[in-house]
């Protein structure tokens, strides 16, 4: 016999409140479920240098200057050891992107990619992309004066690719 043919007898005895307290608990149960998949997308996802794996090369992601990830509507976190990398991967694969992150190529802080100041040059990048983020604008028109670059936006590597 299942424990529901044991919390609920047949005919007449049948108690309304042990419906009830059932009901409740499938209730709670649920809403706890709920809560623990709340993910936070104003955090960048955490990698671990000198183990984590490009999703679109399969290489080791080494250096965070180069490293960028996105995360899509799931949860799923995509990492990249070259941000050229993670703009062409999100241009073939077209996925349900809420955010996409870039490390500071100066501090190796992480940004929101839409928020940084893109380089590109002929510089080496773990994939030969050559870009490089910047948080600060008019750091990265000197870099690329530098390095005789183009300052690029995230719009433009989104639709244009690397």
């Amino acid at each position: 016999m299942s424990l529901i043919h044991t919390l609920l007898p047949t005919g007449r005895q049948r108690d309304p409140h042990v419906l009830t307290i059932l009901f409740l608990s499938c209730l709670a149960a649920v809403s706890l479920a709920a809560c623990r998949s709340g993910i936070d997308f104003s955090q960048p996802p955490d990698i671990v240098y000198g183990e984590d794996v490009c999703e679109r090369c399969y290489m080791i992601i080494n250096e965070a200057r180069y490293a960028a990830a996105y995360v899509t509507e799931d949860g799923k976190a995509h990492l990249f050891d070259d941000i050229g990398g993670m703009f062409a991967y999100d241009n073939a694969a077209a996925g349900d992107v809420i955010v996409h992150w870039v490390h500071d190529y100066d501090t190796q802080e992480w940004l929101k990619a839409e928020e940084a100041h893109y380089v590109k040059a002929d510089h080496i990048t773990p994939m030969g992309f050559g870009i490089v983020a910047f948080a600060d604008q008019e750091r990265a028109e000197a870099w690329a004066a530098e390095q005789g670059g183009l300052v690029m936006t995230f719009d433009e590597l989104l639709s244009n690719g690397p």
